[in-house]
């Protein structure tokens, strides 16, 4: 048996992927039309998320750190909580939700994790 199969069952080559063939539901093509709009348009690192996942991210103290990270490179989790003035357990949680999402990483910085903006642009697809 070869490493691609398993109980007779073959896993499908990546090559072999016809998007007219697949069943892609209509909101993933509308979100990733609006994606290709967004770069032909000058927007090219920009992520959008869907309308379920923008609660996650509308958080006035997520969104404080985000627009803290816009301007400021802390060198860690533990120096964003003390220039924002917030417990550090709190701003890792926000911090790990906001990573789950795509919309922060990490940079190591010796044993410090320091906490980057990902993508220049963040949206929310719209509503219609």
């Amino acid at each position: 048996m070869s490493e691609f199969e398993t109980n007779n069952t073959s896993i499908p080559d990546p090559n072999d992927f016809d998007l007219e063939e697949a069943d892609v539901p209509s909101r993933l093509e509308y979100r990733t039309a609006f994606e290709e709009a967004l770069t032909q348009h000058g927007f090219p690192d920009t992520l959008v998320l869907s309308r379920e996942r923008a609660e996650d991210v509308f958080h006035d103290r997520r969104l404080e750190i985000l627009d803290y990270l816009t301007d400021h490179d802390p060198h860690s989790v533990r120096a964003l909580a003390d220039e924002l003035g917030y417990d550090k357990g709190a701003v890792s949680r926000d911090l790990q939700t906001l990573a789950g999402l795509d919309v922060v990483e990490y940079v190591e910085r010796g044993r410090a994790k320091a906490p980057r903006l990902k993508h220049e642009h963040v949206v929310i697809e719209p509503v219609v």
